[in-house]
């Protein structure tokens, strides 16, 4: 389609060897980043690796810098640089089958300066590398033989070098791949925040009560004392959602209720419908419709309902750079009321990491699955951080033993009873518990298929009471069996087929206890409207604590966190100082030659590789913060804006010192313009283009689902800017329809167009005489005289002599000449600032509102 759309030589044999060579280098490319992939321990080394290496690719590949013009240290370079040698073939192949034509705009003298006394071709010369005087035809060799040191001659030569490095690259994939095993080892080391004397006297204090426990001189229920006594009940829950074919139920008439003091069970087969109930009965659902009851006192749950209990989720979703004891702290600054004084709060966290026997454990880093806290650990983070925030009225866990071993399981468990003791409501979701473990429940609620309820109730010593109900209803339980797996067969939902003729959910539905359950709802719904209705009614809030206060406590985790991921941070620096740096090496100390100018361009281009490099690391970096707080979100810790600005703000110290460190080596290396009013607007741009692209690539990652999915629109987003910027195509040759508002629209335009007039403005150019244009006068005038009229009228350049013969002629006088036909203006460089930075703000606005009401966490 490029091929054709672009108007490419329209011959058979160059159209086959262009796809040819475009295969044979995307397999190479492909093929070189999986060798990367293979070498480095993970991503932040990988792009590490990857923006050097593809900076000198693309620095090396002849058109930026030609092989000639190049520094000869890094030459050898463009022989193992798939990149360049494909890019080669294709000039090669293109150019080598075309003859060119100077329009009059490219003949020096020519009639649009001084009229139609430049209108014979034998007194005038093509300036574009290959032209010679008197003829306007350049043959498309010639141009690339001089203005790249390109042979066609050579292309088949270059592509047998692109198949080498193919096979090397696969034999170098798959014996790194062998020698390599990053990752595989295992959980390996728990890091702990190094002690101050607060943490020093607080772990004291958590050591001594532990000592006290195992001497059993302090009671097993724990300090802590809840003394809710809301009562949660539901009647007639159903839940549908939709479906290509029209409703789907998955929850079916359910009755129950949850106590303080109480353990109550939720269980079922895969599929139940387990998890679905507990994010109704917590109000987490925010898709499907949900009808019946969901009660709490008699009364329909408030705006404080979902800060007023906690969920442990399945998975252990936490901020990775925290310590235990800080997750727990953050949880109770932003989920207890902002009323209760601050040591109150850090006291109750400590009686929270006391009752989860987490004391040697207070000042771990939580980490990553894989480098941080064992899986059973995380657990009784994830439950302890929701007991920080003190729920006032009910905990819901989704199956807190998943993936642990027996034991492990079983003291997560006698977590739970404890906190039972200590009068906490809990609805546990548990997933084929042991004997043991099924005894310290209360109460269950038995789902089966389709989410219908086929048991709720007391469940009894040795589970005698469910057992009993079983065998009236014709299953017994044989004895040496676990009635916690033996019931599930019972009603089909493991291997076994279903015990009975009859379907456990109708069976219920008729059952004495579903009748005994709804009379005591009832019963318990009138008690406690009574003693509720005469209690002063509490003020209901959403969030516990004021705005300016979350994006207090936000920020602070955020920039700690920041701090604590270095490898993030030293990966944008090097990388920025890095192609920094090469790019300085390529094109250091450049004169002031006619070449030069284009090179200074080069130059200047090269800051719009930072954007790309940008968006690759902050995108996953806010998606992955995102998921921690969709979590914290859903239980009303904090709003979105808190989220959203912390994670703008955290980025901006990295971004100042990554501008500075990018600024320094592209800037004086190649010898650019060192006053400071040139030299302060280049680094105010490149600064620019630094917070520019940050915001870019959140506000990407606020309007994507994921960063697999903003990953697809980088290189859309980063190619439309570089190509209609007005560097690849010059301004006036932009269709109209992209010039009249995409090209006005291009940050990109504002960025080169600002730092090309600040560099070039007023440079004296000096050509080299492989640079200078030869042409004759017309008989009888000198050059001088002859050019008298072109130079009169604004043409560019000047003349190196006065001769009669030879007309030696520069192409351009003054760098201003060279940026004009591009359709830049050095009057406009601060307005193209600030509209370089409006776009800043217009990423910010769309970051807000994307966070704001893009919501993909469905569920």
């Amino acid at each position: 389609m490029v091929y054709f759309m672009c108007n490419l030589v329209r011959d058979v044999g160059a159209f086959f060897t262009f796809y040819l060579v475009v295969v044979i280098g995307y397999l190479a490319m492909t093929l070189f980043f999986r060798v990367i992939g293979t070498i480095t321990p993970d991503f932040d080394y990988a792009i590490k690796f990857a923006a050097c290496i593809i900076t000198l690719f693309v620095l090396t590949s002849g058109y930026l810098i030609p092989y000639q013009r190049g520094q000869k240290w890094y030459r050898w370079i463009f022989w193992m640089n798939a990149l360049g040698l494909g890019f080669s073939d294709l000039m090669m192949n293109e150019f080598g089958r075309l003859t060119l034509t100077c329009t009059s705009d490219s003949l020096i003298p020519n009639a649009n300066f001084g009229g139609s006394q430049y209108d014979n071709i034998a007194n005038q010369v093509c300036t574009l590398p290959g032209g010679n005087a008197g003829t306007t035809q350049i043959s498309g060799s010639d141009y690339i033989r001089l203005a790249f040191d390109y042979d066609p001659k050579d292309l088949w030569r270059n592509f047998g070098i692109t198949v080498v490095l193919i096979v090397a690259f696969l034999i170098m994939n798959s014996t790194f791949g062998e020698y390599f095993s990053f990752g595989a080892g295992g959980k390996t080391v728990t890091v702990f925040a190094k002690e101050n004397g607060e943490r020093k006297k607080l772990n004291e204090d958590l050591a001594r009560k532990r000592m006290m426990r195992q001497q059993k001189k302090e009671t097993q229920g724990s300090e802590l004392n809840i003394t809710s006594k809301a009562v949660l009940t539901w009647e007639n829950l159903c839940y549908d959602v939709k479906v290509p074919s029209g409703q789907l139920r998955l929850l079916k008439d359910v009755f129950g209720y949850v106590r303080p003091g109480e353990l109550t069970a939720l269980m079922g087969a895969s599929g139940a419908g387990k998890t679905t109930l507990l994010d109704v009965l917590a109000s987490r659902k925010n898709i499907g419709i949900i009808a019946g009851e969901v009660l709490v006192d008699g009364a329909k749950p408030g705006t404080a309902f979902q800060r007023g209990t906690s969920y442990a989720e399945q998975l252990d979703v936490h901020e990775s750079t925290q310590t235990v004891r800080e997750a727990l702290r953050f949880s109770a600054e932003l989920r207890q009321p902002y009323e209760v004084s601050l040591a109150e709060k850090h006291a109750y966290v400590e009686e929270v990491i006391s009752l989860l026997e987490m004391e040697d454990m207070a000042d771990a880093v939580i980490g990553e699955p894989e480098s941080g806290l064992a899986v059973e650990q995380r657990k009784r983070v994830t439950i302890g951080v929701e007991l920080a925030a003190k729920p006032e009225l009910l905990l819901f866990l989704d199956e807190p033993t998943s993936g642990l071993d027996s034991q492990s399981a079983f003291n997560i468990v006698r977590f739970l009873k404890k906190l039972a003791a200590a009068g906490q409501c809990i609805l546990c979701t548990i997933h084929q518990p042991n004997s043991a473990l099924f005894e310290n429940f209360d109460r269950l609620l038995l789902l089966q298929k389709g989410g219908q309820t086929v048991y709720f109730g007391d469940i009894g010593k040795d589970a005698a009471v469910l057992l009993d109900y079983f065998k009236r209803n014709g299953a017994i339980c044989p004895p040496d069996a676990n009635p916690a797996e033996w019931m599930l067969d019972a009603i089909g939902a493991g291997q076994a087929p279903r015990i009975g003729s009859r379907d456990w959910g109708e069976i219920w539905q008729t059952s004495a206890e579903l009748a005994n359950t709804k009379d005591f709802i009832t019963r318990m719904k009138t008690e406690r409207i009574k003693e509720v209705g005469s209690q002063q009614q509490v003020d209901e809030k959403e969030y516990a604590t004021p705005l300016w206060h979350q994006i207090k406590i936000v920020n602070r985790r955020t920039h700690l966190s920041f701090w604590r991921s270095p490898n993030y941070g030293f990966t944008r620096l090097f990388n920025h100082v890095a192609i920094g740096i090469l790019a300085g090496l390529a094109y250091l100390q450049l004169d002031n030659s006619r070449s030069s100018l284009q090179e200074r361009v080069f130059v200047i281009f090269q800051t719009t590789v930072l954007p790309a490099i940008i968006l690759a690391q902050v995108e996953p970096k806010y998606d992955l913060s995102r998921l921690i707080f969709y979590r914290e979100s859903a239980a009303k810790a904090y709003k979105q804006l808190p989220f959203a600005l912390s994670m703008v703000l955290a980025e901006m110290p990295y971004s100042i010192l990554c501008a500075v460190g990018f600024f320094l080596p592209i800037y004086y290396m190649p010898n650019f313009l060192p006053e400071s009013n040139r030299a302060g607007y280049q680094f105010l741009m490149i600064l620019i283009t630094e917070l520019f692209s940050v915001t870019l690539g959140q506000m990407i990652s606020a309007c994507t689902p994921s960063s697999f999915i903003a990953v697809l629109l980088n290189p859309f987003i980063i190619i439309v800017f570089a190509l209609f910027c007005g560097v690849t195509i010059p301004e006036p040759q932009i269709p109209k329809f992209w010039r009249a508002w995409l090209y006005q629209l291009d940050p990109f335009t504002r960025l080169v167009g600002g730092m090309t007039v600040t560099e070039l403005g007023g440079r004296a150019v000096e050509c080299t005489s492989s640079e200078l244009n030869s042409f004759t006068p017309p008989i009888g005038q000198t050059c001088g005289q002859y050019m008298e009229a072109f130079f009169a009228t604004g043409g560019a350049g000047y003349l190196v002599n006065n001769a009669t013969d030879v007309c030696e002629y520069c192409a351009f006088k003054v760098g201003d000449q060279f940026y004009e036909p591009l359709g830049f203006s050095f009057d406009n460089r601060w307005r193209d600032l600030g509209i370089f930075a409006a776009f800043i703000g217009s990423n910010l606005i769309f970051l807000f509102l994307g966070s704001r009401y893009l919501n993909f966490n469905r569920r």
